[in-house]
């Protein structure tokens, strides 16, 4: 079966001959023969396939940061990054990366008044508390504050949040 791939890399990118570790056939197709096929490429330390249940048929990386701190331990040393429209957080080790192969991916949720939430649901309430609609995308960005505060952006409510302990 052919799917889409989204990828985190830490090298060249092969964009367009390749998506994630298999050779780029159109926006809807990866070739799945002779992945990782091309030793001359730094291929990703990570990737998912869009076909995942946690993700939208239209999904995309958006990068985030590695975080350094140590007011979050849980948060300590790992690369946070997300998946757009889903608003989809993960994480991997930032410092213990595989040799030649691929970390798993870990799901990121959020703690709100002692309920877990996915992001997208904390977008979500705060739209019908707005009065719109409740958006069905997050589109997150995240940022770093001036003393290494780890904020993640949604446009889809406009809203700041701070990740805390």
């Amino acid at each position: 079966m052919a799917c889409a791939i989204r990828s985190v890399s830490r090298g060249i990118r092969g964009w367009n001959k390749w998506e994630g570790s298999y050779g780029f056939i159109s926006r809807q197709a990866v070739n799945l023969e002779n992945p990782r096929g091309d030793s001359k490429m730094v291929y990703p330390i990570v990737e998912y396939g869009q076909m995942d249940p946690l993700l939208q048929s239209q999904s995309a990386v958006t990068m985030g940061v590695v975080y350094r701190r140590k007011e979050i331990p849980q948060l300590s040393n790992l690369l946070i990054f997300g998946d757009n429209p889903s608003g989809e957080v993960f994480y991997v080790s930032a410092d213990k990366l595989p040799n030649g192969g691929q970390d798993a991916i870990r799901r990121i949720l959020f703690n709100d008044k002692g309920q877990t939430k996915t992001l997208l649901q904390l977008v979500q309430e705060k739209n019908v508390a707005q009065g719109k609609p409740a958006s069905t995308r997050a589109d997150l960005r995240f940022g770093e504050g001036p003393n290494g505060e780890l904020f993640v952006m949604t446009k889809r409510d406009g809203v700041i949040r701070q990740i805390v302990k």
